[in-house]
């Protein structure tokens, strides 16, 4: 009899933990964090229950998920990644998710070729970063009759790729730019931001629409004021990141 009993309530403890398991299984909101405004179309593989999504705009998504589960993140710009949710993650109302952005990503997928101001045609005056020539290189025939070039990249979807780097550069220089209304000692010391965020606040400002439209109008004192309550708002982010 005691057999028995023991029996029924063994099998009673596994029914209840499977059904607290299913219990568990919900739809997560997580948002992809990067030094990046690039943030949508990013894949991400629930690779325990085989189910996938894309982040929209801002790197915001939802998906399937049990505790422990692990997902894997990757986009062709940033550094893959895998993230196992805790069951912290399974209650917050957010997850953040930190990725890398893989600013060599391109490097080997150019062809390389020998280009001066005169083969482009812009003659002595203006310069083109790195990123910009490599587009160039990408699209143009460099004076042949058959773009070779031009025609594989496109086929490939190098152009694309390459459209796409040319537009991240610009938001890292605007981002640098907001930044080098200060020093360094402004953001580390007065406003508390660690180093390794420095850039990073750069595109946290950016995305503020009142700073991106005033921050050469503006008198210094109160860019300050601005970036002081940017600020207080970013820290507040890298606290739910930690």
């Amino acid at each position: 009899m005691n057999k028995i009993t023991t029996g029924i309530l063994l099998l009673f403890f596994v029914l209840l933990g499977t059904l607290n398991g299913f219990a568990q299984k919900k739809n997560i909101l997580g948002k992809v964090v990067a030094k990046t405004r690039d943030l949508e179309g990013i894949y991400i593989k629930n690779i325990n229950l085989k189910t996938s999504a894309i982040t929209e705009k801002g790197g915001y998504f939802s998906i399937e998920a049990n505790p422990n589960d692990t997902l894997i993140l990757s986009a062709v710009h940033l550094i893959g990644r895998e993230k196992v949710l805790s069951y912290a993650d399974m209650n917050k109302s957010l997850v953040f998710i930190p990725m890398e952005y893989a600013e060599n990503i391109l490097e080997e997928i150019v062809i390389d070729r020998r280009v001066t101001t005169e083969t482009l045609g812009l003659g002595g005056a203006r310069k083109l970063t790195p990123t910009q020539r490599r587009l160039h290189r990408a699209t143009s025939s460099n004076g042949g009759i058959i773009p070779v070039d031009a025609i594989v990249n496109a086929i490939t979807g190098r152009t694309k790729m390459l459209k796409k780097a040319v537009e991240l550069e610009q938001e890292y220089l605007f981002a640098q730019k907001l930044l080098d209304k200060f020093p360094l000692e402004f953001y580390t010391h007065r406003l508390n931001i660690p180093e390794q965020y420095y850039m990073a606040f750069g595109y946290f400002l950016a995305q503020d629409a009142i700073i991106v439209t005033s921050y050469q109008t503006v008198d210094i004192t109160q860019l300050n004021l601005m970036y002081t309550e940017k600020s207080t708002e970013f820290l507040e982010i890298l606290k739910v990141l930690k």
